[in-house]
């Protein structure tokens, strides 16, 4: 089928392009109707150029192939072509009423009656366009094929239900697309008002928080006048510790001066029984040897303990009115001296006999 439409075309064009040429050879056309023509030869070559052989098979992608590209190119030129027909004949009609008027315009002295000369001048303005009309129509028209083919029907009514039923599945495509849109824009709203709702609880939060913080901030403050006053506080009670573990030992030293002092008492008062002994013994002693007529020079037990006993007395009058209070400094310096003091420089000198008599 598809075979026959192109060897009916091949021929037609070959007749059309030989009248064409021969309309060429006998006609002289102004340079823009040569443009145009030579613009639709280039296009009718390149068409004739696409057509098949006879010899080759037709298949399904070569029939589609020659109605979806080859067709709608035949169809376009056909329309140029008509466009074009109608756009010279225009531009020849025009240049025949712009030749009628400079042939007015140039014989308006002749001497002849309006109503005598109009039917002859309409006449052979007629016989004029006829004649420019059957020059310009130098194509033949499109031959019509005698008869009408059903294949070709059937194959076109099958062509325009696949492109009803193509359309249509996309129109389907396009409808659910467009329902899957609209779902997600559905759910992006909701998911809009969803997040929306938890920005003004986190603003909410936010606020809130701000107005913890704020509260916090002022329990610090007070927290920290209450660190310094308490770190005040520590400074005076470890003052006070200080100043009552110094009175703690103060004390103590008191009363171990007053237990020294006791015991310097003590020792004092056996000291002077032993030395009333020794100052008994000595008189016994002088008596003895005044008696015997023996008193040579020597130094007596009595000028030994005079320092002795003079320290004893100052020794007991601290003691007796300070009590070991605050001075026992000076008692602790006085009791040094004391024992450093040599209480035996001059030694005792005893006699054998008198330790017998005793």
């Amino acid at each position: 089928m598809v075979a026959k439409m192109n060897k009916l075309e091949r021929t037609d064009g070959s007749e059309s392009s030989q009248s064409i040429h021969s309309r060429r050879r006998s006609l002289s056309k102004p340079s823009w109707l040569l443009c145009t023509i030579a613009d639709l030869d280039e296009r009718m070559k390149v068409l004739m150029w696409k057509i098949p052989k006879e010899d080759n098979a037709d298949s399904f992608a070569e029939r589609a192939n020659a109605y979806y590209h080859k067709r709608p190119q035949l169809l376009a030129l056909l329309q140029d072509l008509y466009n074009d027909y109608l756009s010279l004949a225009d531009r020849y009609c025009q240049s025949l009423s712009k030749n009628n008027r400079r042939h007015h315009c140039s014989s308006p002295l002749l001497p002849s009656s309006p109503d005598e000369n109009e039917p002859s001048d309409q006449g052979d303005l007629g016989e004029v366009i006829d004649s420019e009309a059957d020059s310009l129509s130098f194509q033949p028209p499109f031959p019509l094929p005698a008869k009408v083919d059903v294949e070709m029907l059937i194959a076109d009514v099958v062509m325009n239900t696949v492109d009803y039923e193509i359309l249509s599945n996309e129109l389907r495509m396009a409808e659910k697309r467009c329902s899957e849109s609209a779902r997600k824009i559905e759910l992006q709203k909701n998911l809009l008002d969803v997040l929306e709702s938890e920005r003004l609880i986190i603003l909410n939060d936010n606020a809130t928080l701000g107005y913890r913080l704020s509260a916090l901030a002022e329990e610090n403050k007070g927290l920290v006048s209450e660190s310094l006053f308490l770190k005040r506080k520590a400074a005076e009670l470890a003052r006070c510790l200080m100043k009552t573990r110094e009175d703690h030992r103060v004390f103590v030293l008191s009363r171990k001066i007053e237990d020294l002092q006791g015991q310097i008492y003590g020792l004092e008062k056996r000291n002077k029984e032993y030395y009333e002994q020794l100052v008994k013994q000595d008189k016994e002693k002088k008596k003895a040897k005044i008696k015997n007529g023996k008193i040579k020079d020597q130094v007596s037990l009595e000028d030994c303990f005079k320092v002795r006993a003079s320290a004893s007395a100052t020794v007991k009058r601290d003691f007796k009115h300070k009590n070991g209070g605050v001075e026992g400094a000076r008692v602790s310096k006085l009791w040094n001296r004391v024992k450093k003091m040599d209480l035996f420089s001059c030694g005792l000198h005893f006699n054998s006999s008198s330790c017998q008599e005793k």
